[in-house]
């Protein structure tokens, strides 16, 4: 099967970037938890219901290997709140020829995001996911007698066939009427629900509905997935193969020793250093928990993980009454095992060592990690905004990325939420400011 018959990715242009984000601006409520309230005299329906009912057109077409187009027309004498659930399937119709049948993703997502990053606040305004049955959705309001016509993210489901296009009319259904496999049913489910970058989904997806081999994914070097989704897929493929009889993946498993993190101090610091990896345990760096990498019975061995995961190696290098400064080296695991060096940064955290606590110390090794591996460069400047380009330098899908506004210290903060900027990808970002620098990242390990 060659690779040039998959559904291959044509590169986002920035105005194409800004037209999905306006796009899905206009067509959706807001699209933070929890889903809208709509309004008195509107009835919320699930829009496979509300067509089989009679109160729901659909026309759902093929728009290239991501999305697909959806126009729903309201025949009914109320405004609906149409919910469209985790897990459904735009399928190919009867009789059209062979092309791809697409399992659909979040209709609010930006340009290369799939799923909506369902997540939980936890202590320390850090996240960890834990969706649930009401925040699996997404909904789009469609006024009495009026269409509304949406591009829903979406991934191929047969590997091998034509890209749909334009002209090809789908059937949507749920997955569970799509597939008797569990496996896909599964796949398409929590993928739609935890969130990731297109990449890793397609990837992922190629995978369970077609058995293509990771090996040979990584090996093409193509636009629709790189090396490092390719490894975020094959991890999402051991969750869902090792996991219990449940109906979503495991989300733990996803974060489970994706970050290790050690601390060494120079000197006097050493002593620090130990309280202070300690203090570490469960906390969380970047959205991900943290494992202290433990200590190496040879001298030089390094400590085990499977790839993808970070290993944050932490030294303090200095402290004053009210300072402390140190290095970061940061390394990745690779599949066999070996870590190869990803980049390093340096912080300076306003306490003396001997009074920084561990969640102090998190916070600055967020921001500073953060800054040096999530990049923003003004793309485009307009009359009291500008547009930013968002660059991914870490081996894991940005979930969410808080900006400040502008560059000076109090300057507002600006959080995007389910960005899906895969690894070694980017994103275009509107902020309202000249422009904006990264102040933290949260990650989901998927």
């Amino acid at each position: 099967m060659l690779w040039r018959h998959l559904c291959l990715a044509q590169a986002f242009s920035a105005a194409g970037l800004l037209i999905g984000s306006m796009f899905g601006a206009a067509a959706f409520a807001e699209p933070d938890d929890p889903a809208p309230i709509a309004e008195p005299g509107t009835r919320t329906v699930r829009v496979l219901a509300a067509k089989q009912a009679g109160d729901l057109a659909l026309e759902v077409r093929g728009q290239g290997q991501d999305k697909v187009r959806m126009v729903l027309r309201n025949t009914s004498a109320k405004r609906l709140n149409v919910v469209l659930p985790a897990g459904l399937v735009a399928a190919s119709a009867t009789g059209q020829g062979g092309f791809q049948s697409m399992g659909l993703g979040t209709p609010t997502n930006e340009p290369g995001a799939f799923g909506a990053f369902q997540s939980a606040p936890t202590e320390a305004g850090f996240r960890s996911i834990a969706p649930s049955d009401d925040a699996r959705t997404r909904s789009v309001i469609v006024p009495v007698g009026q269409s509304v016509e949406i591009a829903v993210p979406a991934v191929c489901l047969n590997f091998g066939l034509p890209t749909p296009t334009p002209r090809d009319k789908f059937q949507l259904v749920d997955v569970d009427d799509y597939s008797n496999d569990p496996r896909v049913r599964k796949a398409l489910r929590s993928l739609s629900i935890l969130g990731t970058s297109h990449g890793v989904a397609q990837a992922a997806m190629w995978r369970v509905c077609n058995d293509v081999p990771f090996e040979f994914m990584a090996a093409q070097k193509s636009k629709v997935v790189n090396v490092h989704e390719v490894a975020l897929a094959a991890r999402f493929v051991d969750a869902l193969d090792t996991g219990s009889g449940s109906e979503l993946v495991d989300s733990s498993y996803l974060t489970e020793a994706r970050l290790l993190v050690s601390i060494q101090g120079d000197g006097a610091l050493a002593s620090e250093a130990r309280r202070l990896e300690a203090a570490l345990d469960g906390l969380r760096l970047m959205g991900l928990p943290i494992r202290v990498a433990e200590p190496s019975e040879r001298p030089g061995e390094q400590p085990l993980a499977a790839a993808p995961a970070l290993w944050v190696k932490v030294l303090l290098t200095g402290t004053t009454a009210g300072e402390t400064r140190g290095r970061v080296f940061i390394d990745r695991a690779i599949v066999g095992g070996t870590w190869v060096p990803l980049g390093k940064t340096t912080f300076t955290e306003s306490s003396a060592a001997n009074v920084l606590e561990g969640t102090t110390l998190v916070r600055t090794l967020d921001h500073a990690i953060a800054g040096t591996f999530v990049s923003v460069k003004p793309s485009r400047r307009g009359t009291g905004s500008t547009t930013v380009k968002i660059d991914n330098h870490l081996p894991f899908t940005l979930a969410n990325v808080i900006l400040k506004a502008g560059g000076s210290s109090g300057q507002p903060k600006v959080e995007f939420k389910g960005l899906g900027v895969g690894p070694a990808r980017s994103v275009l970002a509107p902020i309202q400011a000249p422009g904006g620098s990264v102040d933290r990242i949260e990650l989901n390990g998927l």
